[in-house]
């Protein structure tokens, strides 16, 4: 059976503010504290304050069209891998063996990189940094491990179909998360998957038994 990694990542605690929209909220301020000078206090600017604001809106407006083409920031940073192996499964440098872990549980793990993930008019980029998929391992001894993964195209959970089919067999994945996982729908794909871990389970049974 070979191995399957994702890369793991930590995300970082707090609110975070992306330098372009502090740029945009600053502006904005500055709009209304002229405005305000020049209604209340009868400051004069000689025209400048039309200028800043044609130039207030310029910036906000291709800011909201280029969060249509932006990823979402990584906030945090990436800390090695997450490998899944036929015995093990691997969290960077700690491995825990399958006869260790009460279940495996996938919290989160739809978010692709790329994936659009908000149609609404607003400043925060739509493309997905697939960042946001969650691994909850629940050992036997009582210890609950989390982490965040990264999900790609061509790096998913989707195609790690042996690895987490066998993890069904073991008893720490359930059937219908293996199944969200592999994104089988279709009620006769779900049929011939039966089949297939049947045909499994019956050939290991005569291996244990010979």
């Amino acid at each position: 059976m070979t191995p399957r990694s994702l890369k793991i990542f930590e995300k970082k605690k707090g609110i975070y503010i992306s330098p372009e929209n502090i740029i945009a909220v600053s502006w904005t301020i500055l709009i209304f504290l002229i405005y305000y000078l020049k209604h209340s206090f009868e400051f004069y600017f000689n025209g400048w304050e039309t200028i800043i604001l044609i130039f207030w809106l310029i910036y906000i407006i291709g800011l909201l069209i280029s969060t249509f083409f932006r990823y979402q920031r990584e906030i945090g940073k990436y800390n090695g891998k997450l490998t899944f192996q036929q015995d093990q499964i691997q969290l960077n440098d700690v491995v825990y063996n399958i006869s260790e872990i009460a279940k495996l549980d996938f919290i989160h793990a739809y978010d692709i990189r790329g994936m659009f993930v908000n149609y609404l008019i607003e400043f925060a980029p739509h493309l997905s940094n697939g960042l946001d998929n969650e691994l909850f391992l629940v050992l036997k001894n009582g210890e609950n491990i989390k982490c965040n993964f990264l999900q790609t195209e061509s790096e998913r959970l989707k195609h790690f179909k042996e690895v987490l089919t066998h993890y069904h067999r073991k008893g720490i994945i359930d059937w219908l998360q293996l199944l969200n996982l592999l994104d089988i729908e279709d009620y006769d794909k779900i049929q011939e998957f039966k089949k297939e871990i049947t045909k499994a389970n019956t050939v290991s049974q005569k291996h244990c038994l010979f």
